[in-house]
């Protein structure tokens, strides 16, 4: 059996489970998942420029706030403003569209596995070809920064051992996740309370809105 035959294969199994998690969540969770996931792409590609500007504007006026440029002297707070940090650089900048992109997605897939929210479509055929289609999107997306992850693999363990290539998967997974928790973990700690109070607040949202749903589908 050749290598393409191989990849093939693969390929085919992999698709065969979007294609079962399509038949699960039905057509319409898949189409809206499907475009909201293509858009979101697009847009943070072409004009990801202002979600930057946005979240460095409201980093900038969190240090307004604590230099207390809405109670007291405005000059000491203007300084500070002018002088303070872009939360998002151009270093970064890649890195922090994909993570908004990856909860966008990630989001999106909740919501629309949720019956309250999404109908089920009795379309069983049209949910499997859009879940098909999910999972090639996913694919074309994620497969470059997977293949990046295991560049720093050695190839022979992949070549010699059955397991080896999904042991070096996970092992450099697991680096880039350490590396990612302590990278949060330092935002977190020098978060300032008004970081905290918004943080917070959409937490409370997140949970409020399932029992929301619920109270109206008892009444």
């Amino acid at each position: 059996m050749t290598t393409d035959t191989q990849i093939l294969i693969a390929f085919i199994l992999y698709l065969v489970f979007f294609g079962w998690i399509g038949y699960r969540r039905g057509f319409v969770s898949e189409v809206w998942f499907f475009a909201i996931t293509i858009v979101s792409w697009v847009l943070l590609q072409e004009r990801g420029s202002i979600v930057v500007r946005l979240t460095n504007f409201a980093g900038k006026f969190v240090v307004l706030v604590r230099s207390g440029g809405l109670t007291g002297e405005g000059e000491d707070a203007f300084q500070a403003l002018a002088e303070a940090p872009n939360v998002i650089t151009d270093e970064n900048q890649a890195g922090f569209l994909f993570l908004v992109w990856a909860l966008v997605v990630l989001i999106t897939f909740l919501v629309t596995s949720d019956p309250r929210i999404m109908k089920r479509s009795k379309s069983k055929a049209w949910g499997v070809a859009f879940g098909v289609l999910n999972g090639i999107v996913l694919a074309a997306i994620l497969l470059p920064y997977l293949s990046r992850a295991l560049q720093t693999a050695p190839e022979i363990q992949a070549q010699n051992a059955a397991l080896g290539g999904l042991f070096a998967l996970v092992s450099r997974l697991w680096e880039l996740s350490a590396a990612t928790l302590q990278t949060v973990w330092s935002w977190v700690v020098t978060m300032p309370p008004t970081g905290w109070l918004v943080f917070i607040t959409l937490l409370l949202l997140l949970i409020a809105w399932p029992m929301r749903s619920g109270v109206v589908g008892k009444k």
